[in-house]
């Protein structure tokens, strides 16, 4: 298989199986690639070409996942969009992309209508995320008609996608991926997650997520599994229901909900029984909140490492099951070892690899590397200078190849030339009892260039102050990483895809 559009052409075969389920609405197989193929043929009869770029954007539900899928399945480049994005988003993604098309549910139309590309683009709309709130144009679309998709030429080096950045440090990128590199991500994360042939996937995530379909998505459609999705409804007690009610083999943990997670596992025993991978990834955990994860799920909990232009989160490295192979010294503060044929080096400034234990930049060398960001050669040349990409995230190796994060290199702090890195003194302060979330950055300072702040949000009806804060530093970390100053706030500023946009905080601190 070459092309996402192999796969999804050979799943067909698992038939009557369910594919999709959300609430009490499911499509088998069967249905779910018949109904994107009909699509797909629209899609093609309405004018868009192979290469074609077509923009996705819509709420979880149902109907979801079916333009993903068409776009594979007509030889579209698929651009995925955060439902949560507002028009001056999308529209920069729309532009950038120069999309030929736009597919997206009823409840975003407020946002599409306000923006000043999408009224000119060709437009289908999928109907709501509610199973009662459908579009009765796009129903009849999907269940007349041929259902073969229609006949085009593809290979592996064709663009799949365009993935964009999540926009933290400025103006999202586009990371393009060929379809080549889109069956390497496929083929590594069958093995990183775990993925059972015909097993359960407990979907907690948003399609809206761009890395989620590779990651996790698609390779559990490639092996005839069936996917619960649990947006836009998600408790944990649902969740926990649904696992325990579908023998779920799969699911996912976002970070806010790692704690309550691994609390509600200690007790729902028969939830979790068939579980063989649950992963956490994308943005960061504490060693602690890890720690209690492997304690309530022991080794099938998964850590993983990865971005958009790796291509779905996690190819990159992942945690192994407990006694496979050599443990980790450092236990829960890894993100595992480098995933085959994947590799991880960690470099100097002069791009040298540095030994073990020596923070450096992260780099990886990947068969699921995307092959440069879309009409930006400048911004091409500075992530992949020689083919393996400079990830701007700093970590380091120990001797047994396990390799640690320490954070973002365009938020290390250098305060009095030493070198100290926000994510240990988050981790930190993370523990101390009060922090409902934690940020630190670099503010400057008149003797030492820069020194370190903390941005607290504190737990509800928690009395805490500076000091406390000054202190739990200094009791842990040598006495030049403690803050110089702190800062109380009720939230910290977050992008649609839920991280921490420092560089909005740093210039809200002055």
């Amino acid at each position: 298989m070459r092309t996402m559009r192999d796969v999804l052409l050979r799943s067909r075969r698992f038939g009557e199986r369910v594919a999709v389920r959300v609430g009490d609405e499911q499509r088998t197989y069967v249905q779910l690639i018949d109904r994107a193929a009909r699509l797909a043929r629209h899609l093609r009869m309405s004018g868009l070409e192979p290469g074609d770029r077509l923009a996705v954007m819509v709420e979880d539900g149902i109907r979801a996942v079916e333009p993903h899928l068409a776009a594979h399945l007509a030889g579209l480049v698929l651009v995925p969009v955060n439902a949560r994005f507002r028009s001056a988003e999308l529209d920069h993604i729309l532009r950038d992309s120069g999309a030929s098309g736009l597919v997206h549910s009823t409840g975003v139309s407020r946002i599409v209508d306000a923006s000043d590309v999408a009224p000119g683009l060709f437009r289908i709309v999928t109907g709501g995320a509610a199973s009662a709130d459908i579009d009765s144009g796009y129903e009849q679309l999907l269940s007349t008609g041929p259902a073969a998709p229609p006949e085009i030429t593809i290979t592996g080096e064709s663009l799949a996608m365009i993935g964009y950045t999540s926009g933290t440090t400025g103006a999202p990128k586009g990371a393009m991926m060929t379809h080549d590199a889109g069956m390497a991500a496929l083929r590594a994360n069958l093995v990183a997650f775990r993925v059972v042939p015909y097993g359960a996937c407990a979907f907690s995530g948003s399609i809206s997520f761009t890395a989620l379909l590779w990651a996790f998505v698609y390779p559990h459609l490639a092996v005839g599994a069936s996917i619960d999705f649990l947006q836009p409804d998600l408790t944990l007690d649902r969740w926990f229901d649904r696992m325990e009610q579908h023998g779920s083999t799969f699911t996912f943990v976002p970070t806010p909900y790692i704690d309550e997670f691994a609390q509600l596992a200690q007790c729902r025993p028969d939830a979790i029984a068939r579980l063989a991978g649950v992963c956490h990834s994308a943005s960061p955990a504490t060693v602690d909140q890890r720690r209690a994860m492997v304690e309530a799920l022991g080794p099938v909990y998964v850590e993983s490492y990865g971005a958009t232009e790796t291509r779905a989160a996690g190819a990159a490295a992942a945690t192994r099951p407990a006694g496979r192979g050599p443990r980790a010294p450092g236990g829960p503060a890894t993100i595992g070892r480098p995933l085959a044929p994947a590799d991880i080096i960690i470099v100097d400034e002069a791009g040298r690899p540095v030994p073990p234990g020596v923070t450096g930049e992260i780099v990886i060398d990947s068969p699921s590397l995307f092959v440069g960001y879309w009409d930006n050669p400048e911004a091409t040349a500075a992530a992949l200078p020689d083919g393996r990409y400079f990830t701007g995230d700093l970590g380091h190796l120990d001797d047994a190849g396990f390799v640690y994060v320490d954070g973002r290199r365009a938020d290390l702090i250098i305060s009095g030339g030493m070198n100290i890195y926000p994510a240990e003194v988050e981790g930190v302060l993370a523990g101390l009892d009060g922090v409902a979330d934690v940020a630190v950055v670099g503010v400057p300072h008149e003797r030492w260039g820069e020194s370190v702040c903390a941005v607290v949000v504190r737990s509800a009806g928690a009395v805490m102050t500076a000091e406390d804060v000054i202190g739990r530093v200094q009791a842990n970390l040598a006495s030049y990483k403690k803050p110089t100053r702190v800062e109380f706030v009720d939230a910290l500023p977050r992008n649609a895809n839920l991280k921490v946009m420092k560089s909005v905080l740093r210039k809200s601190l002055g």
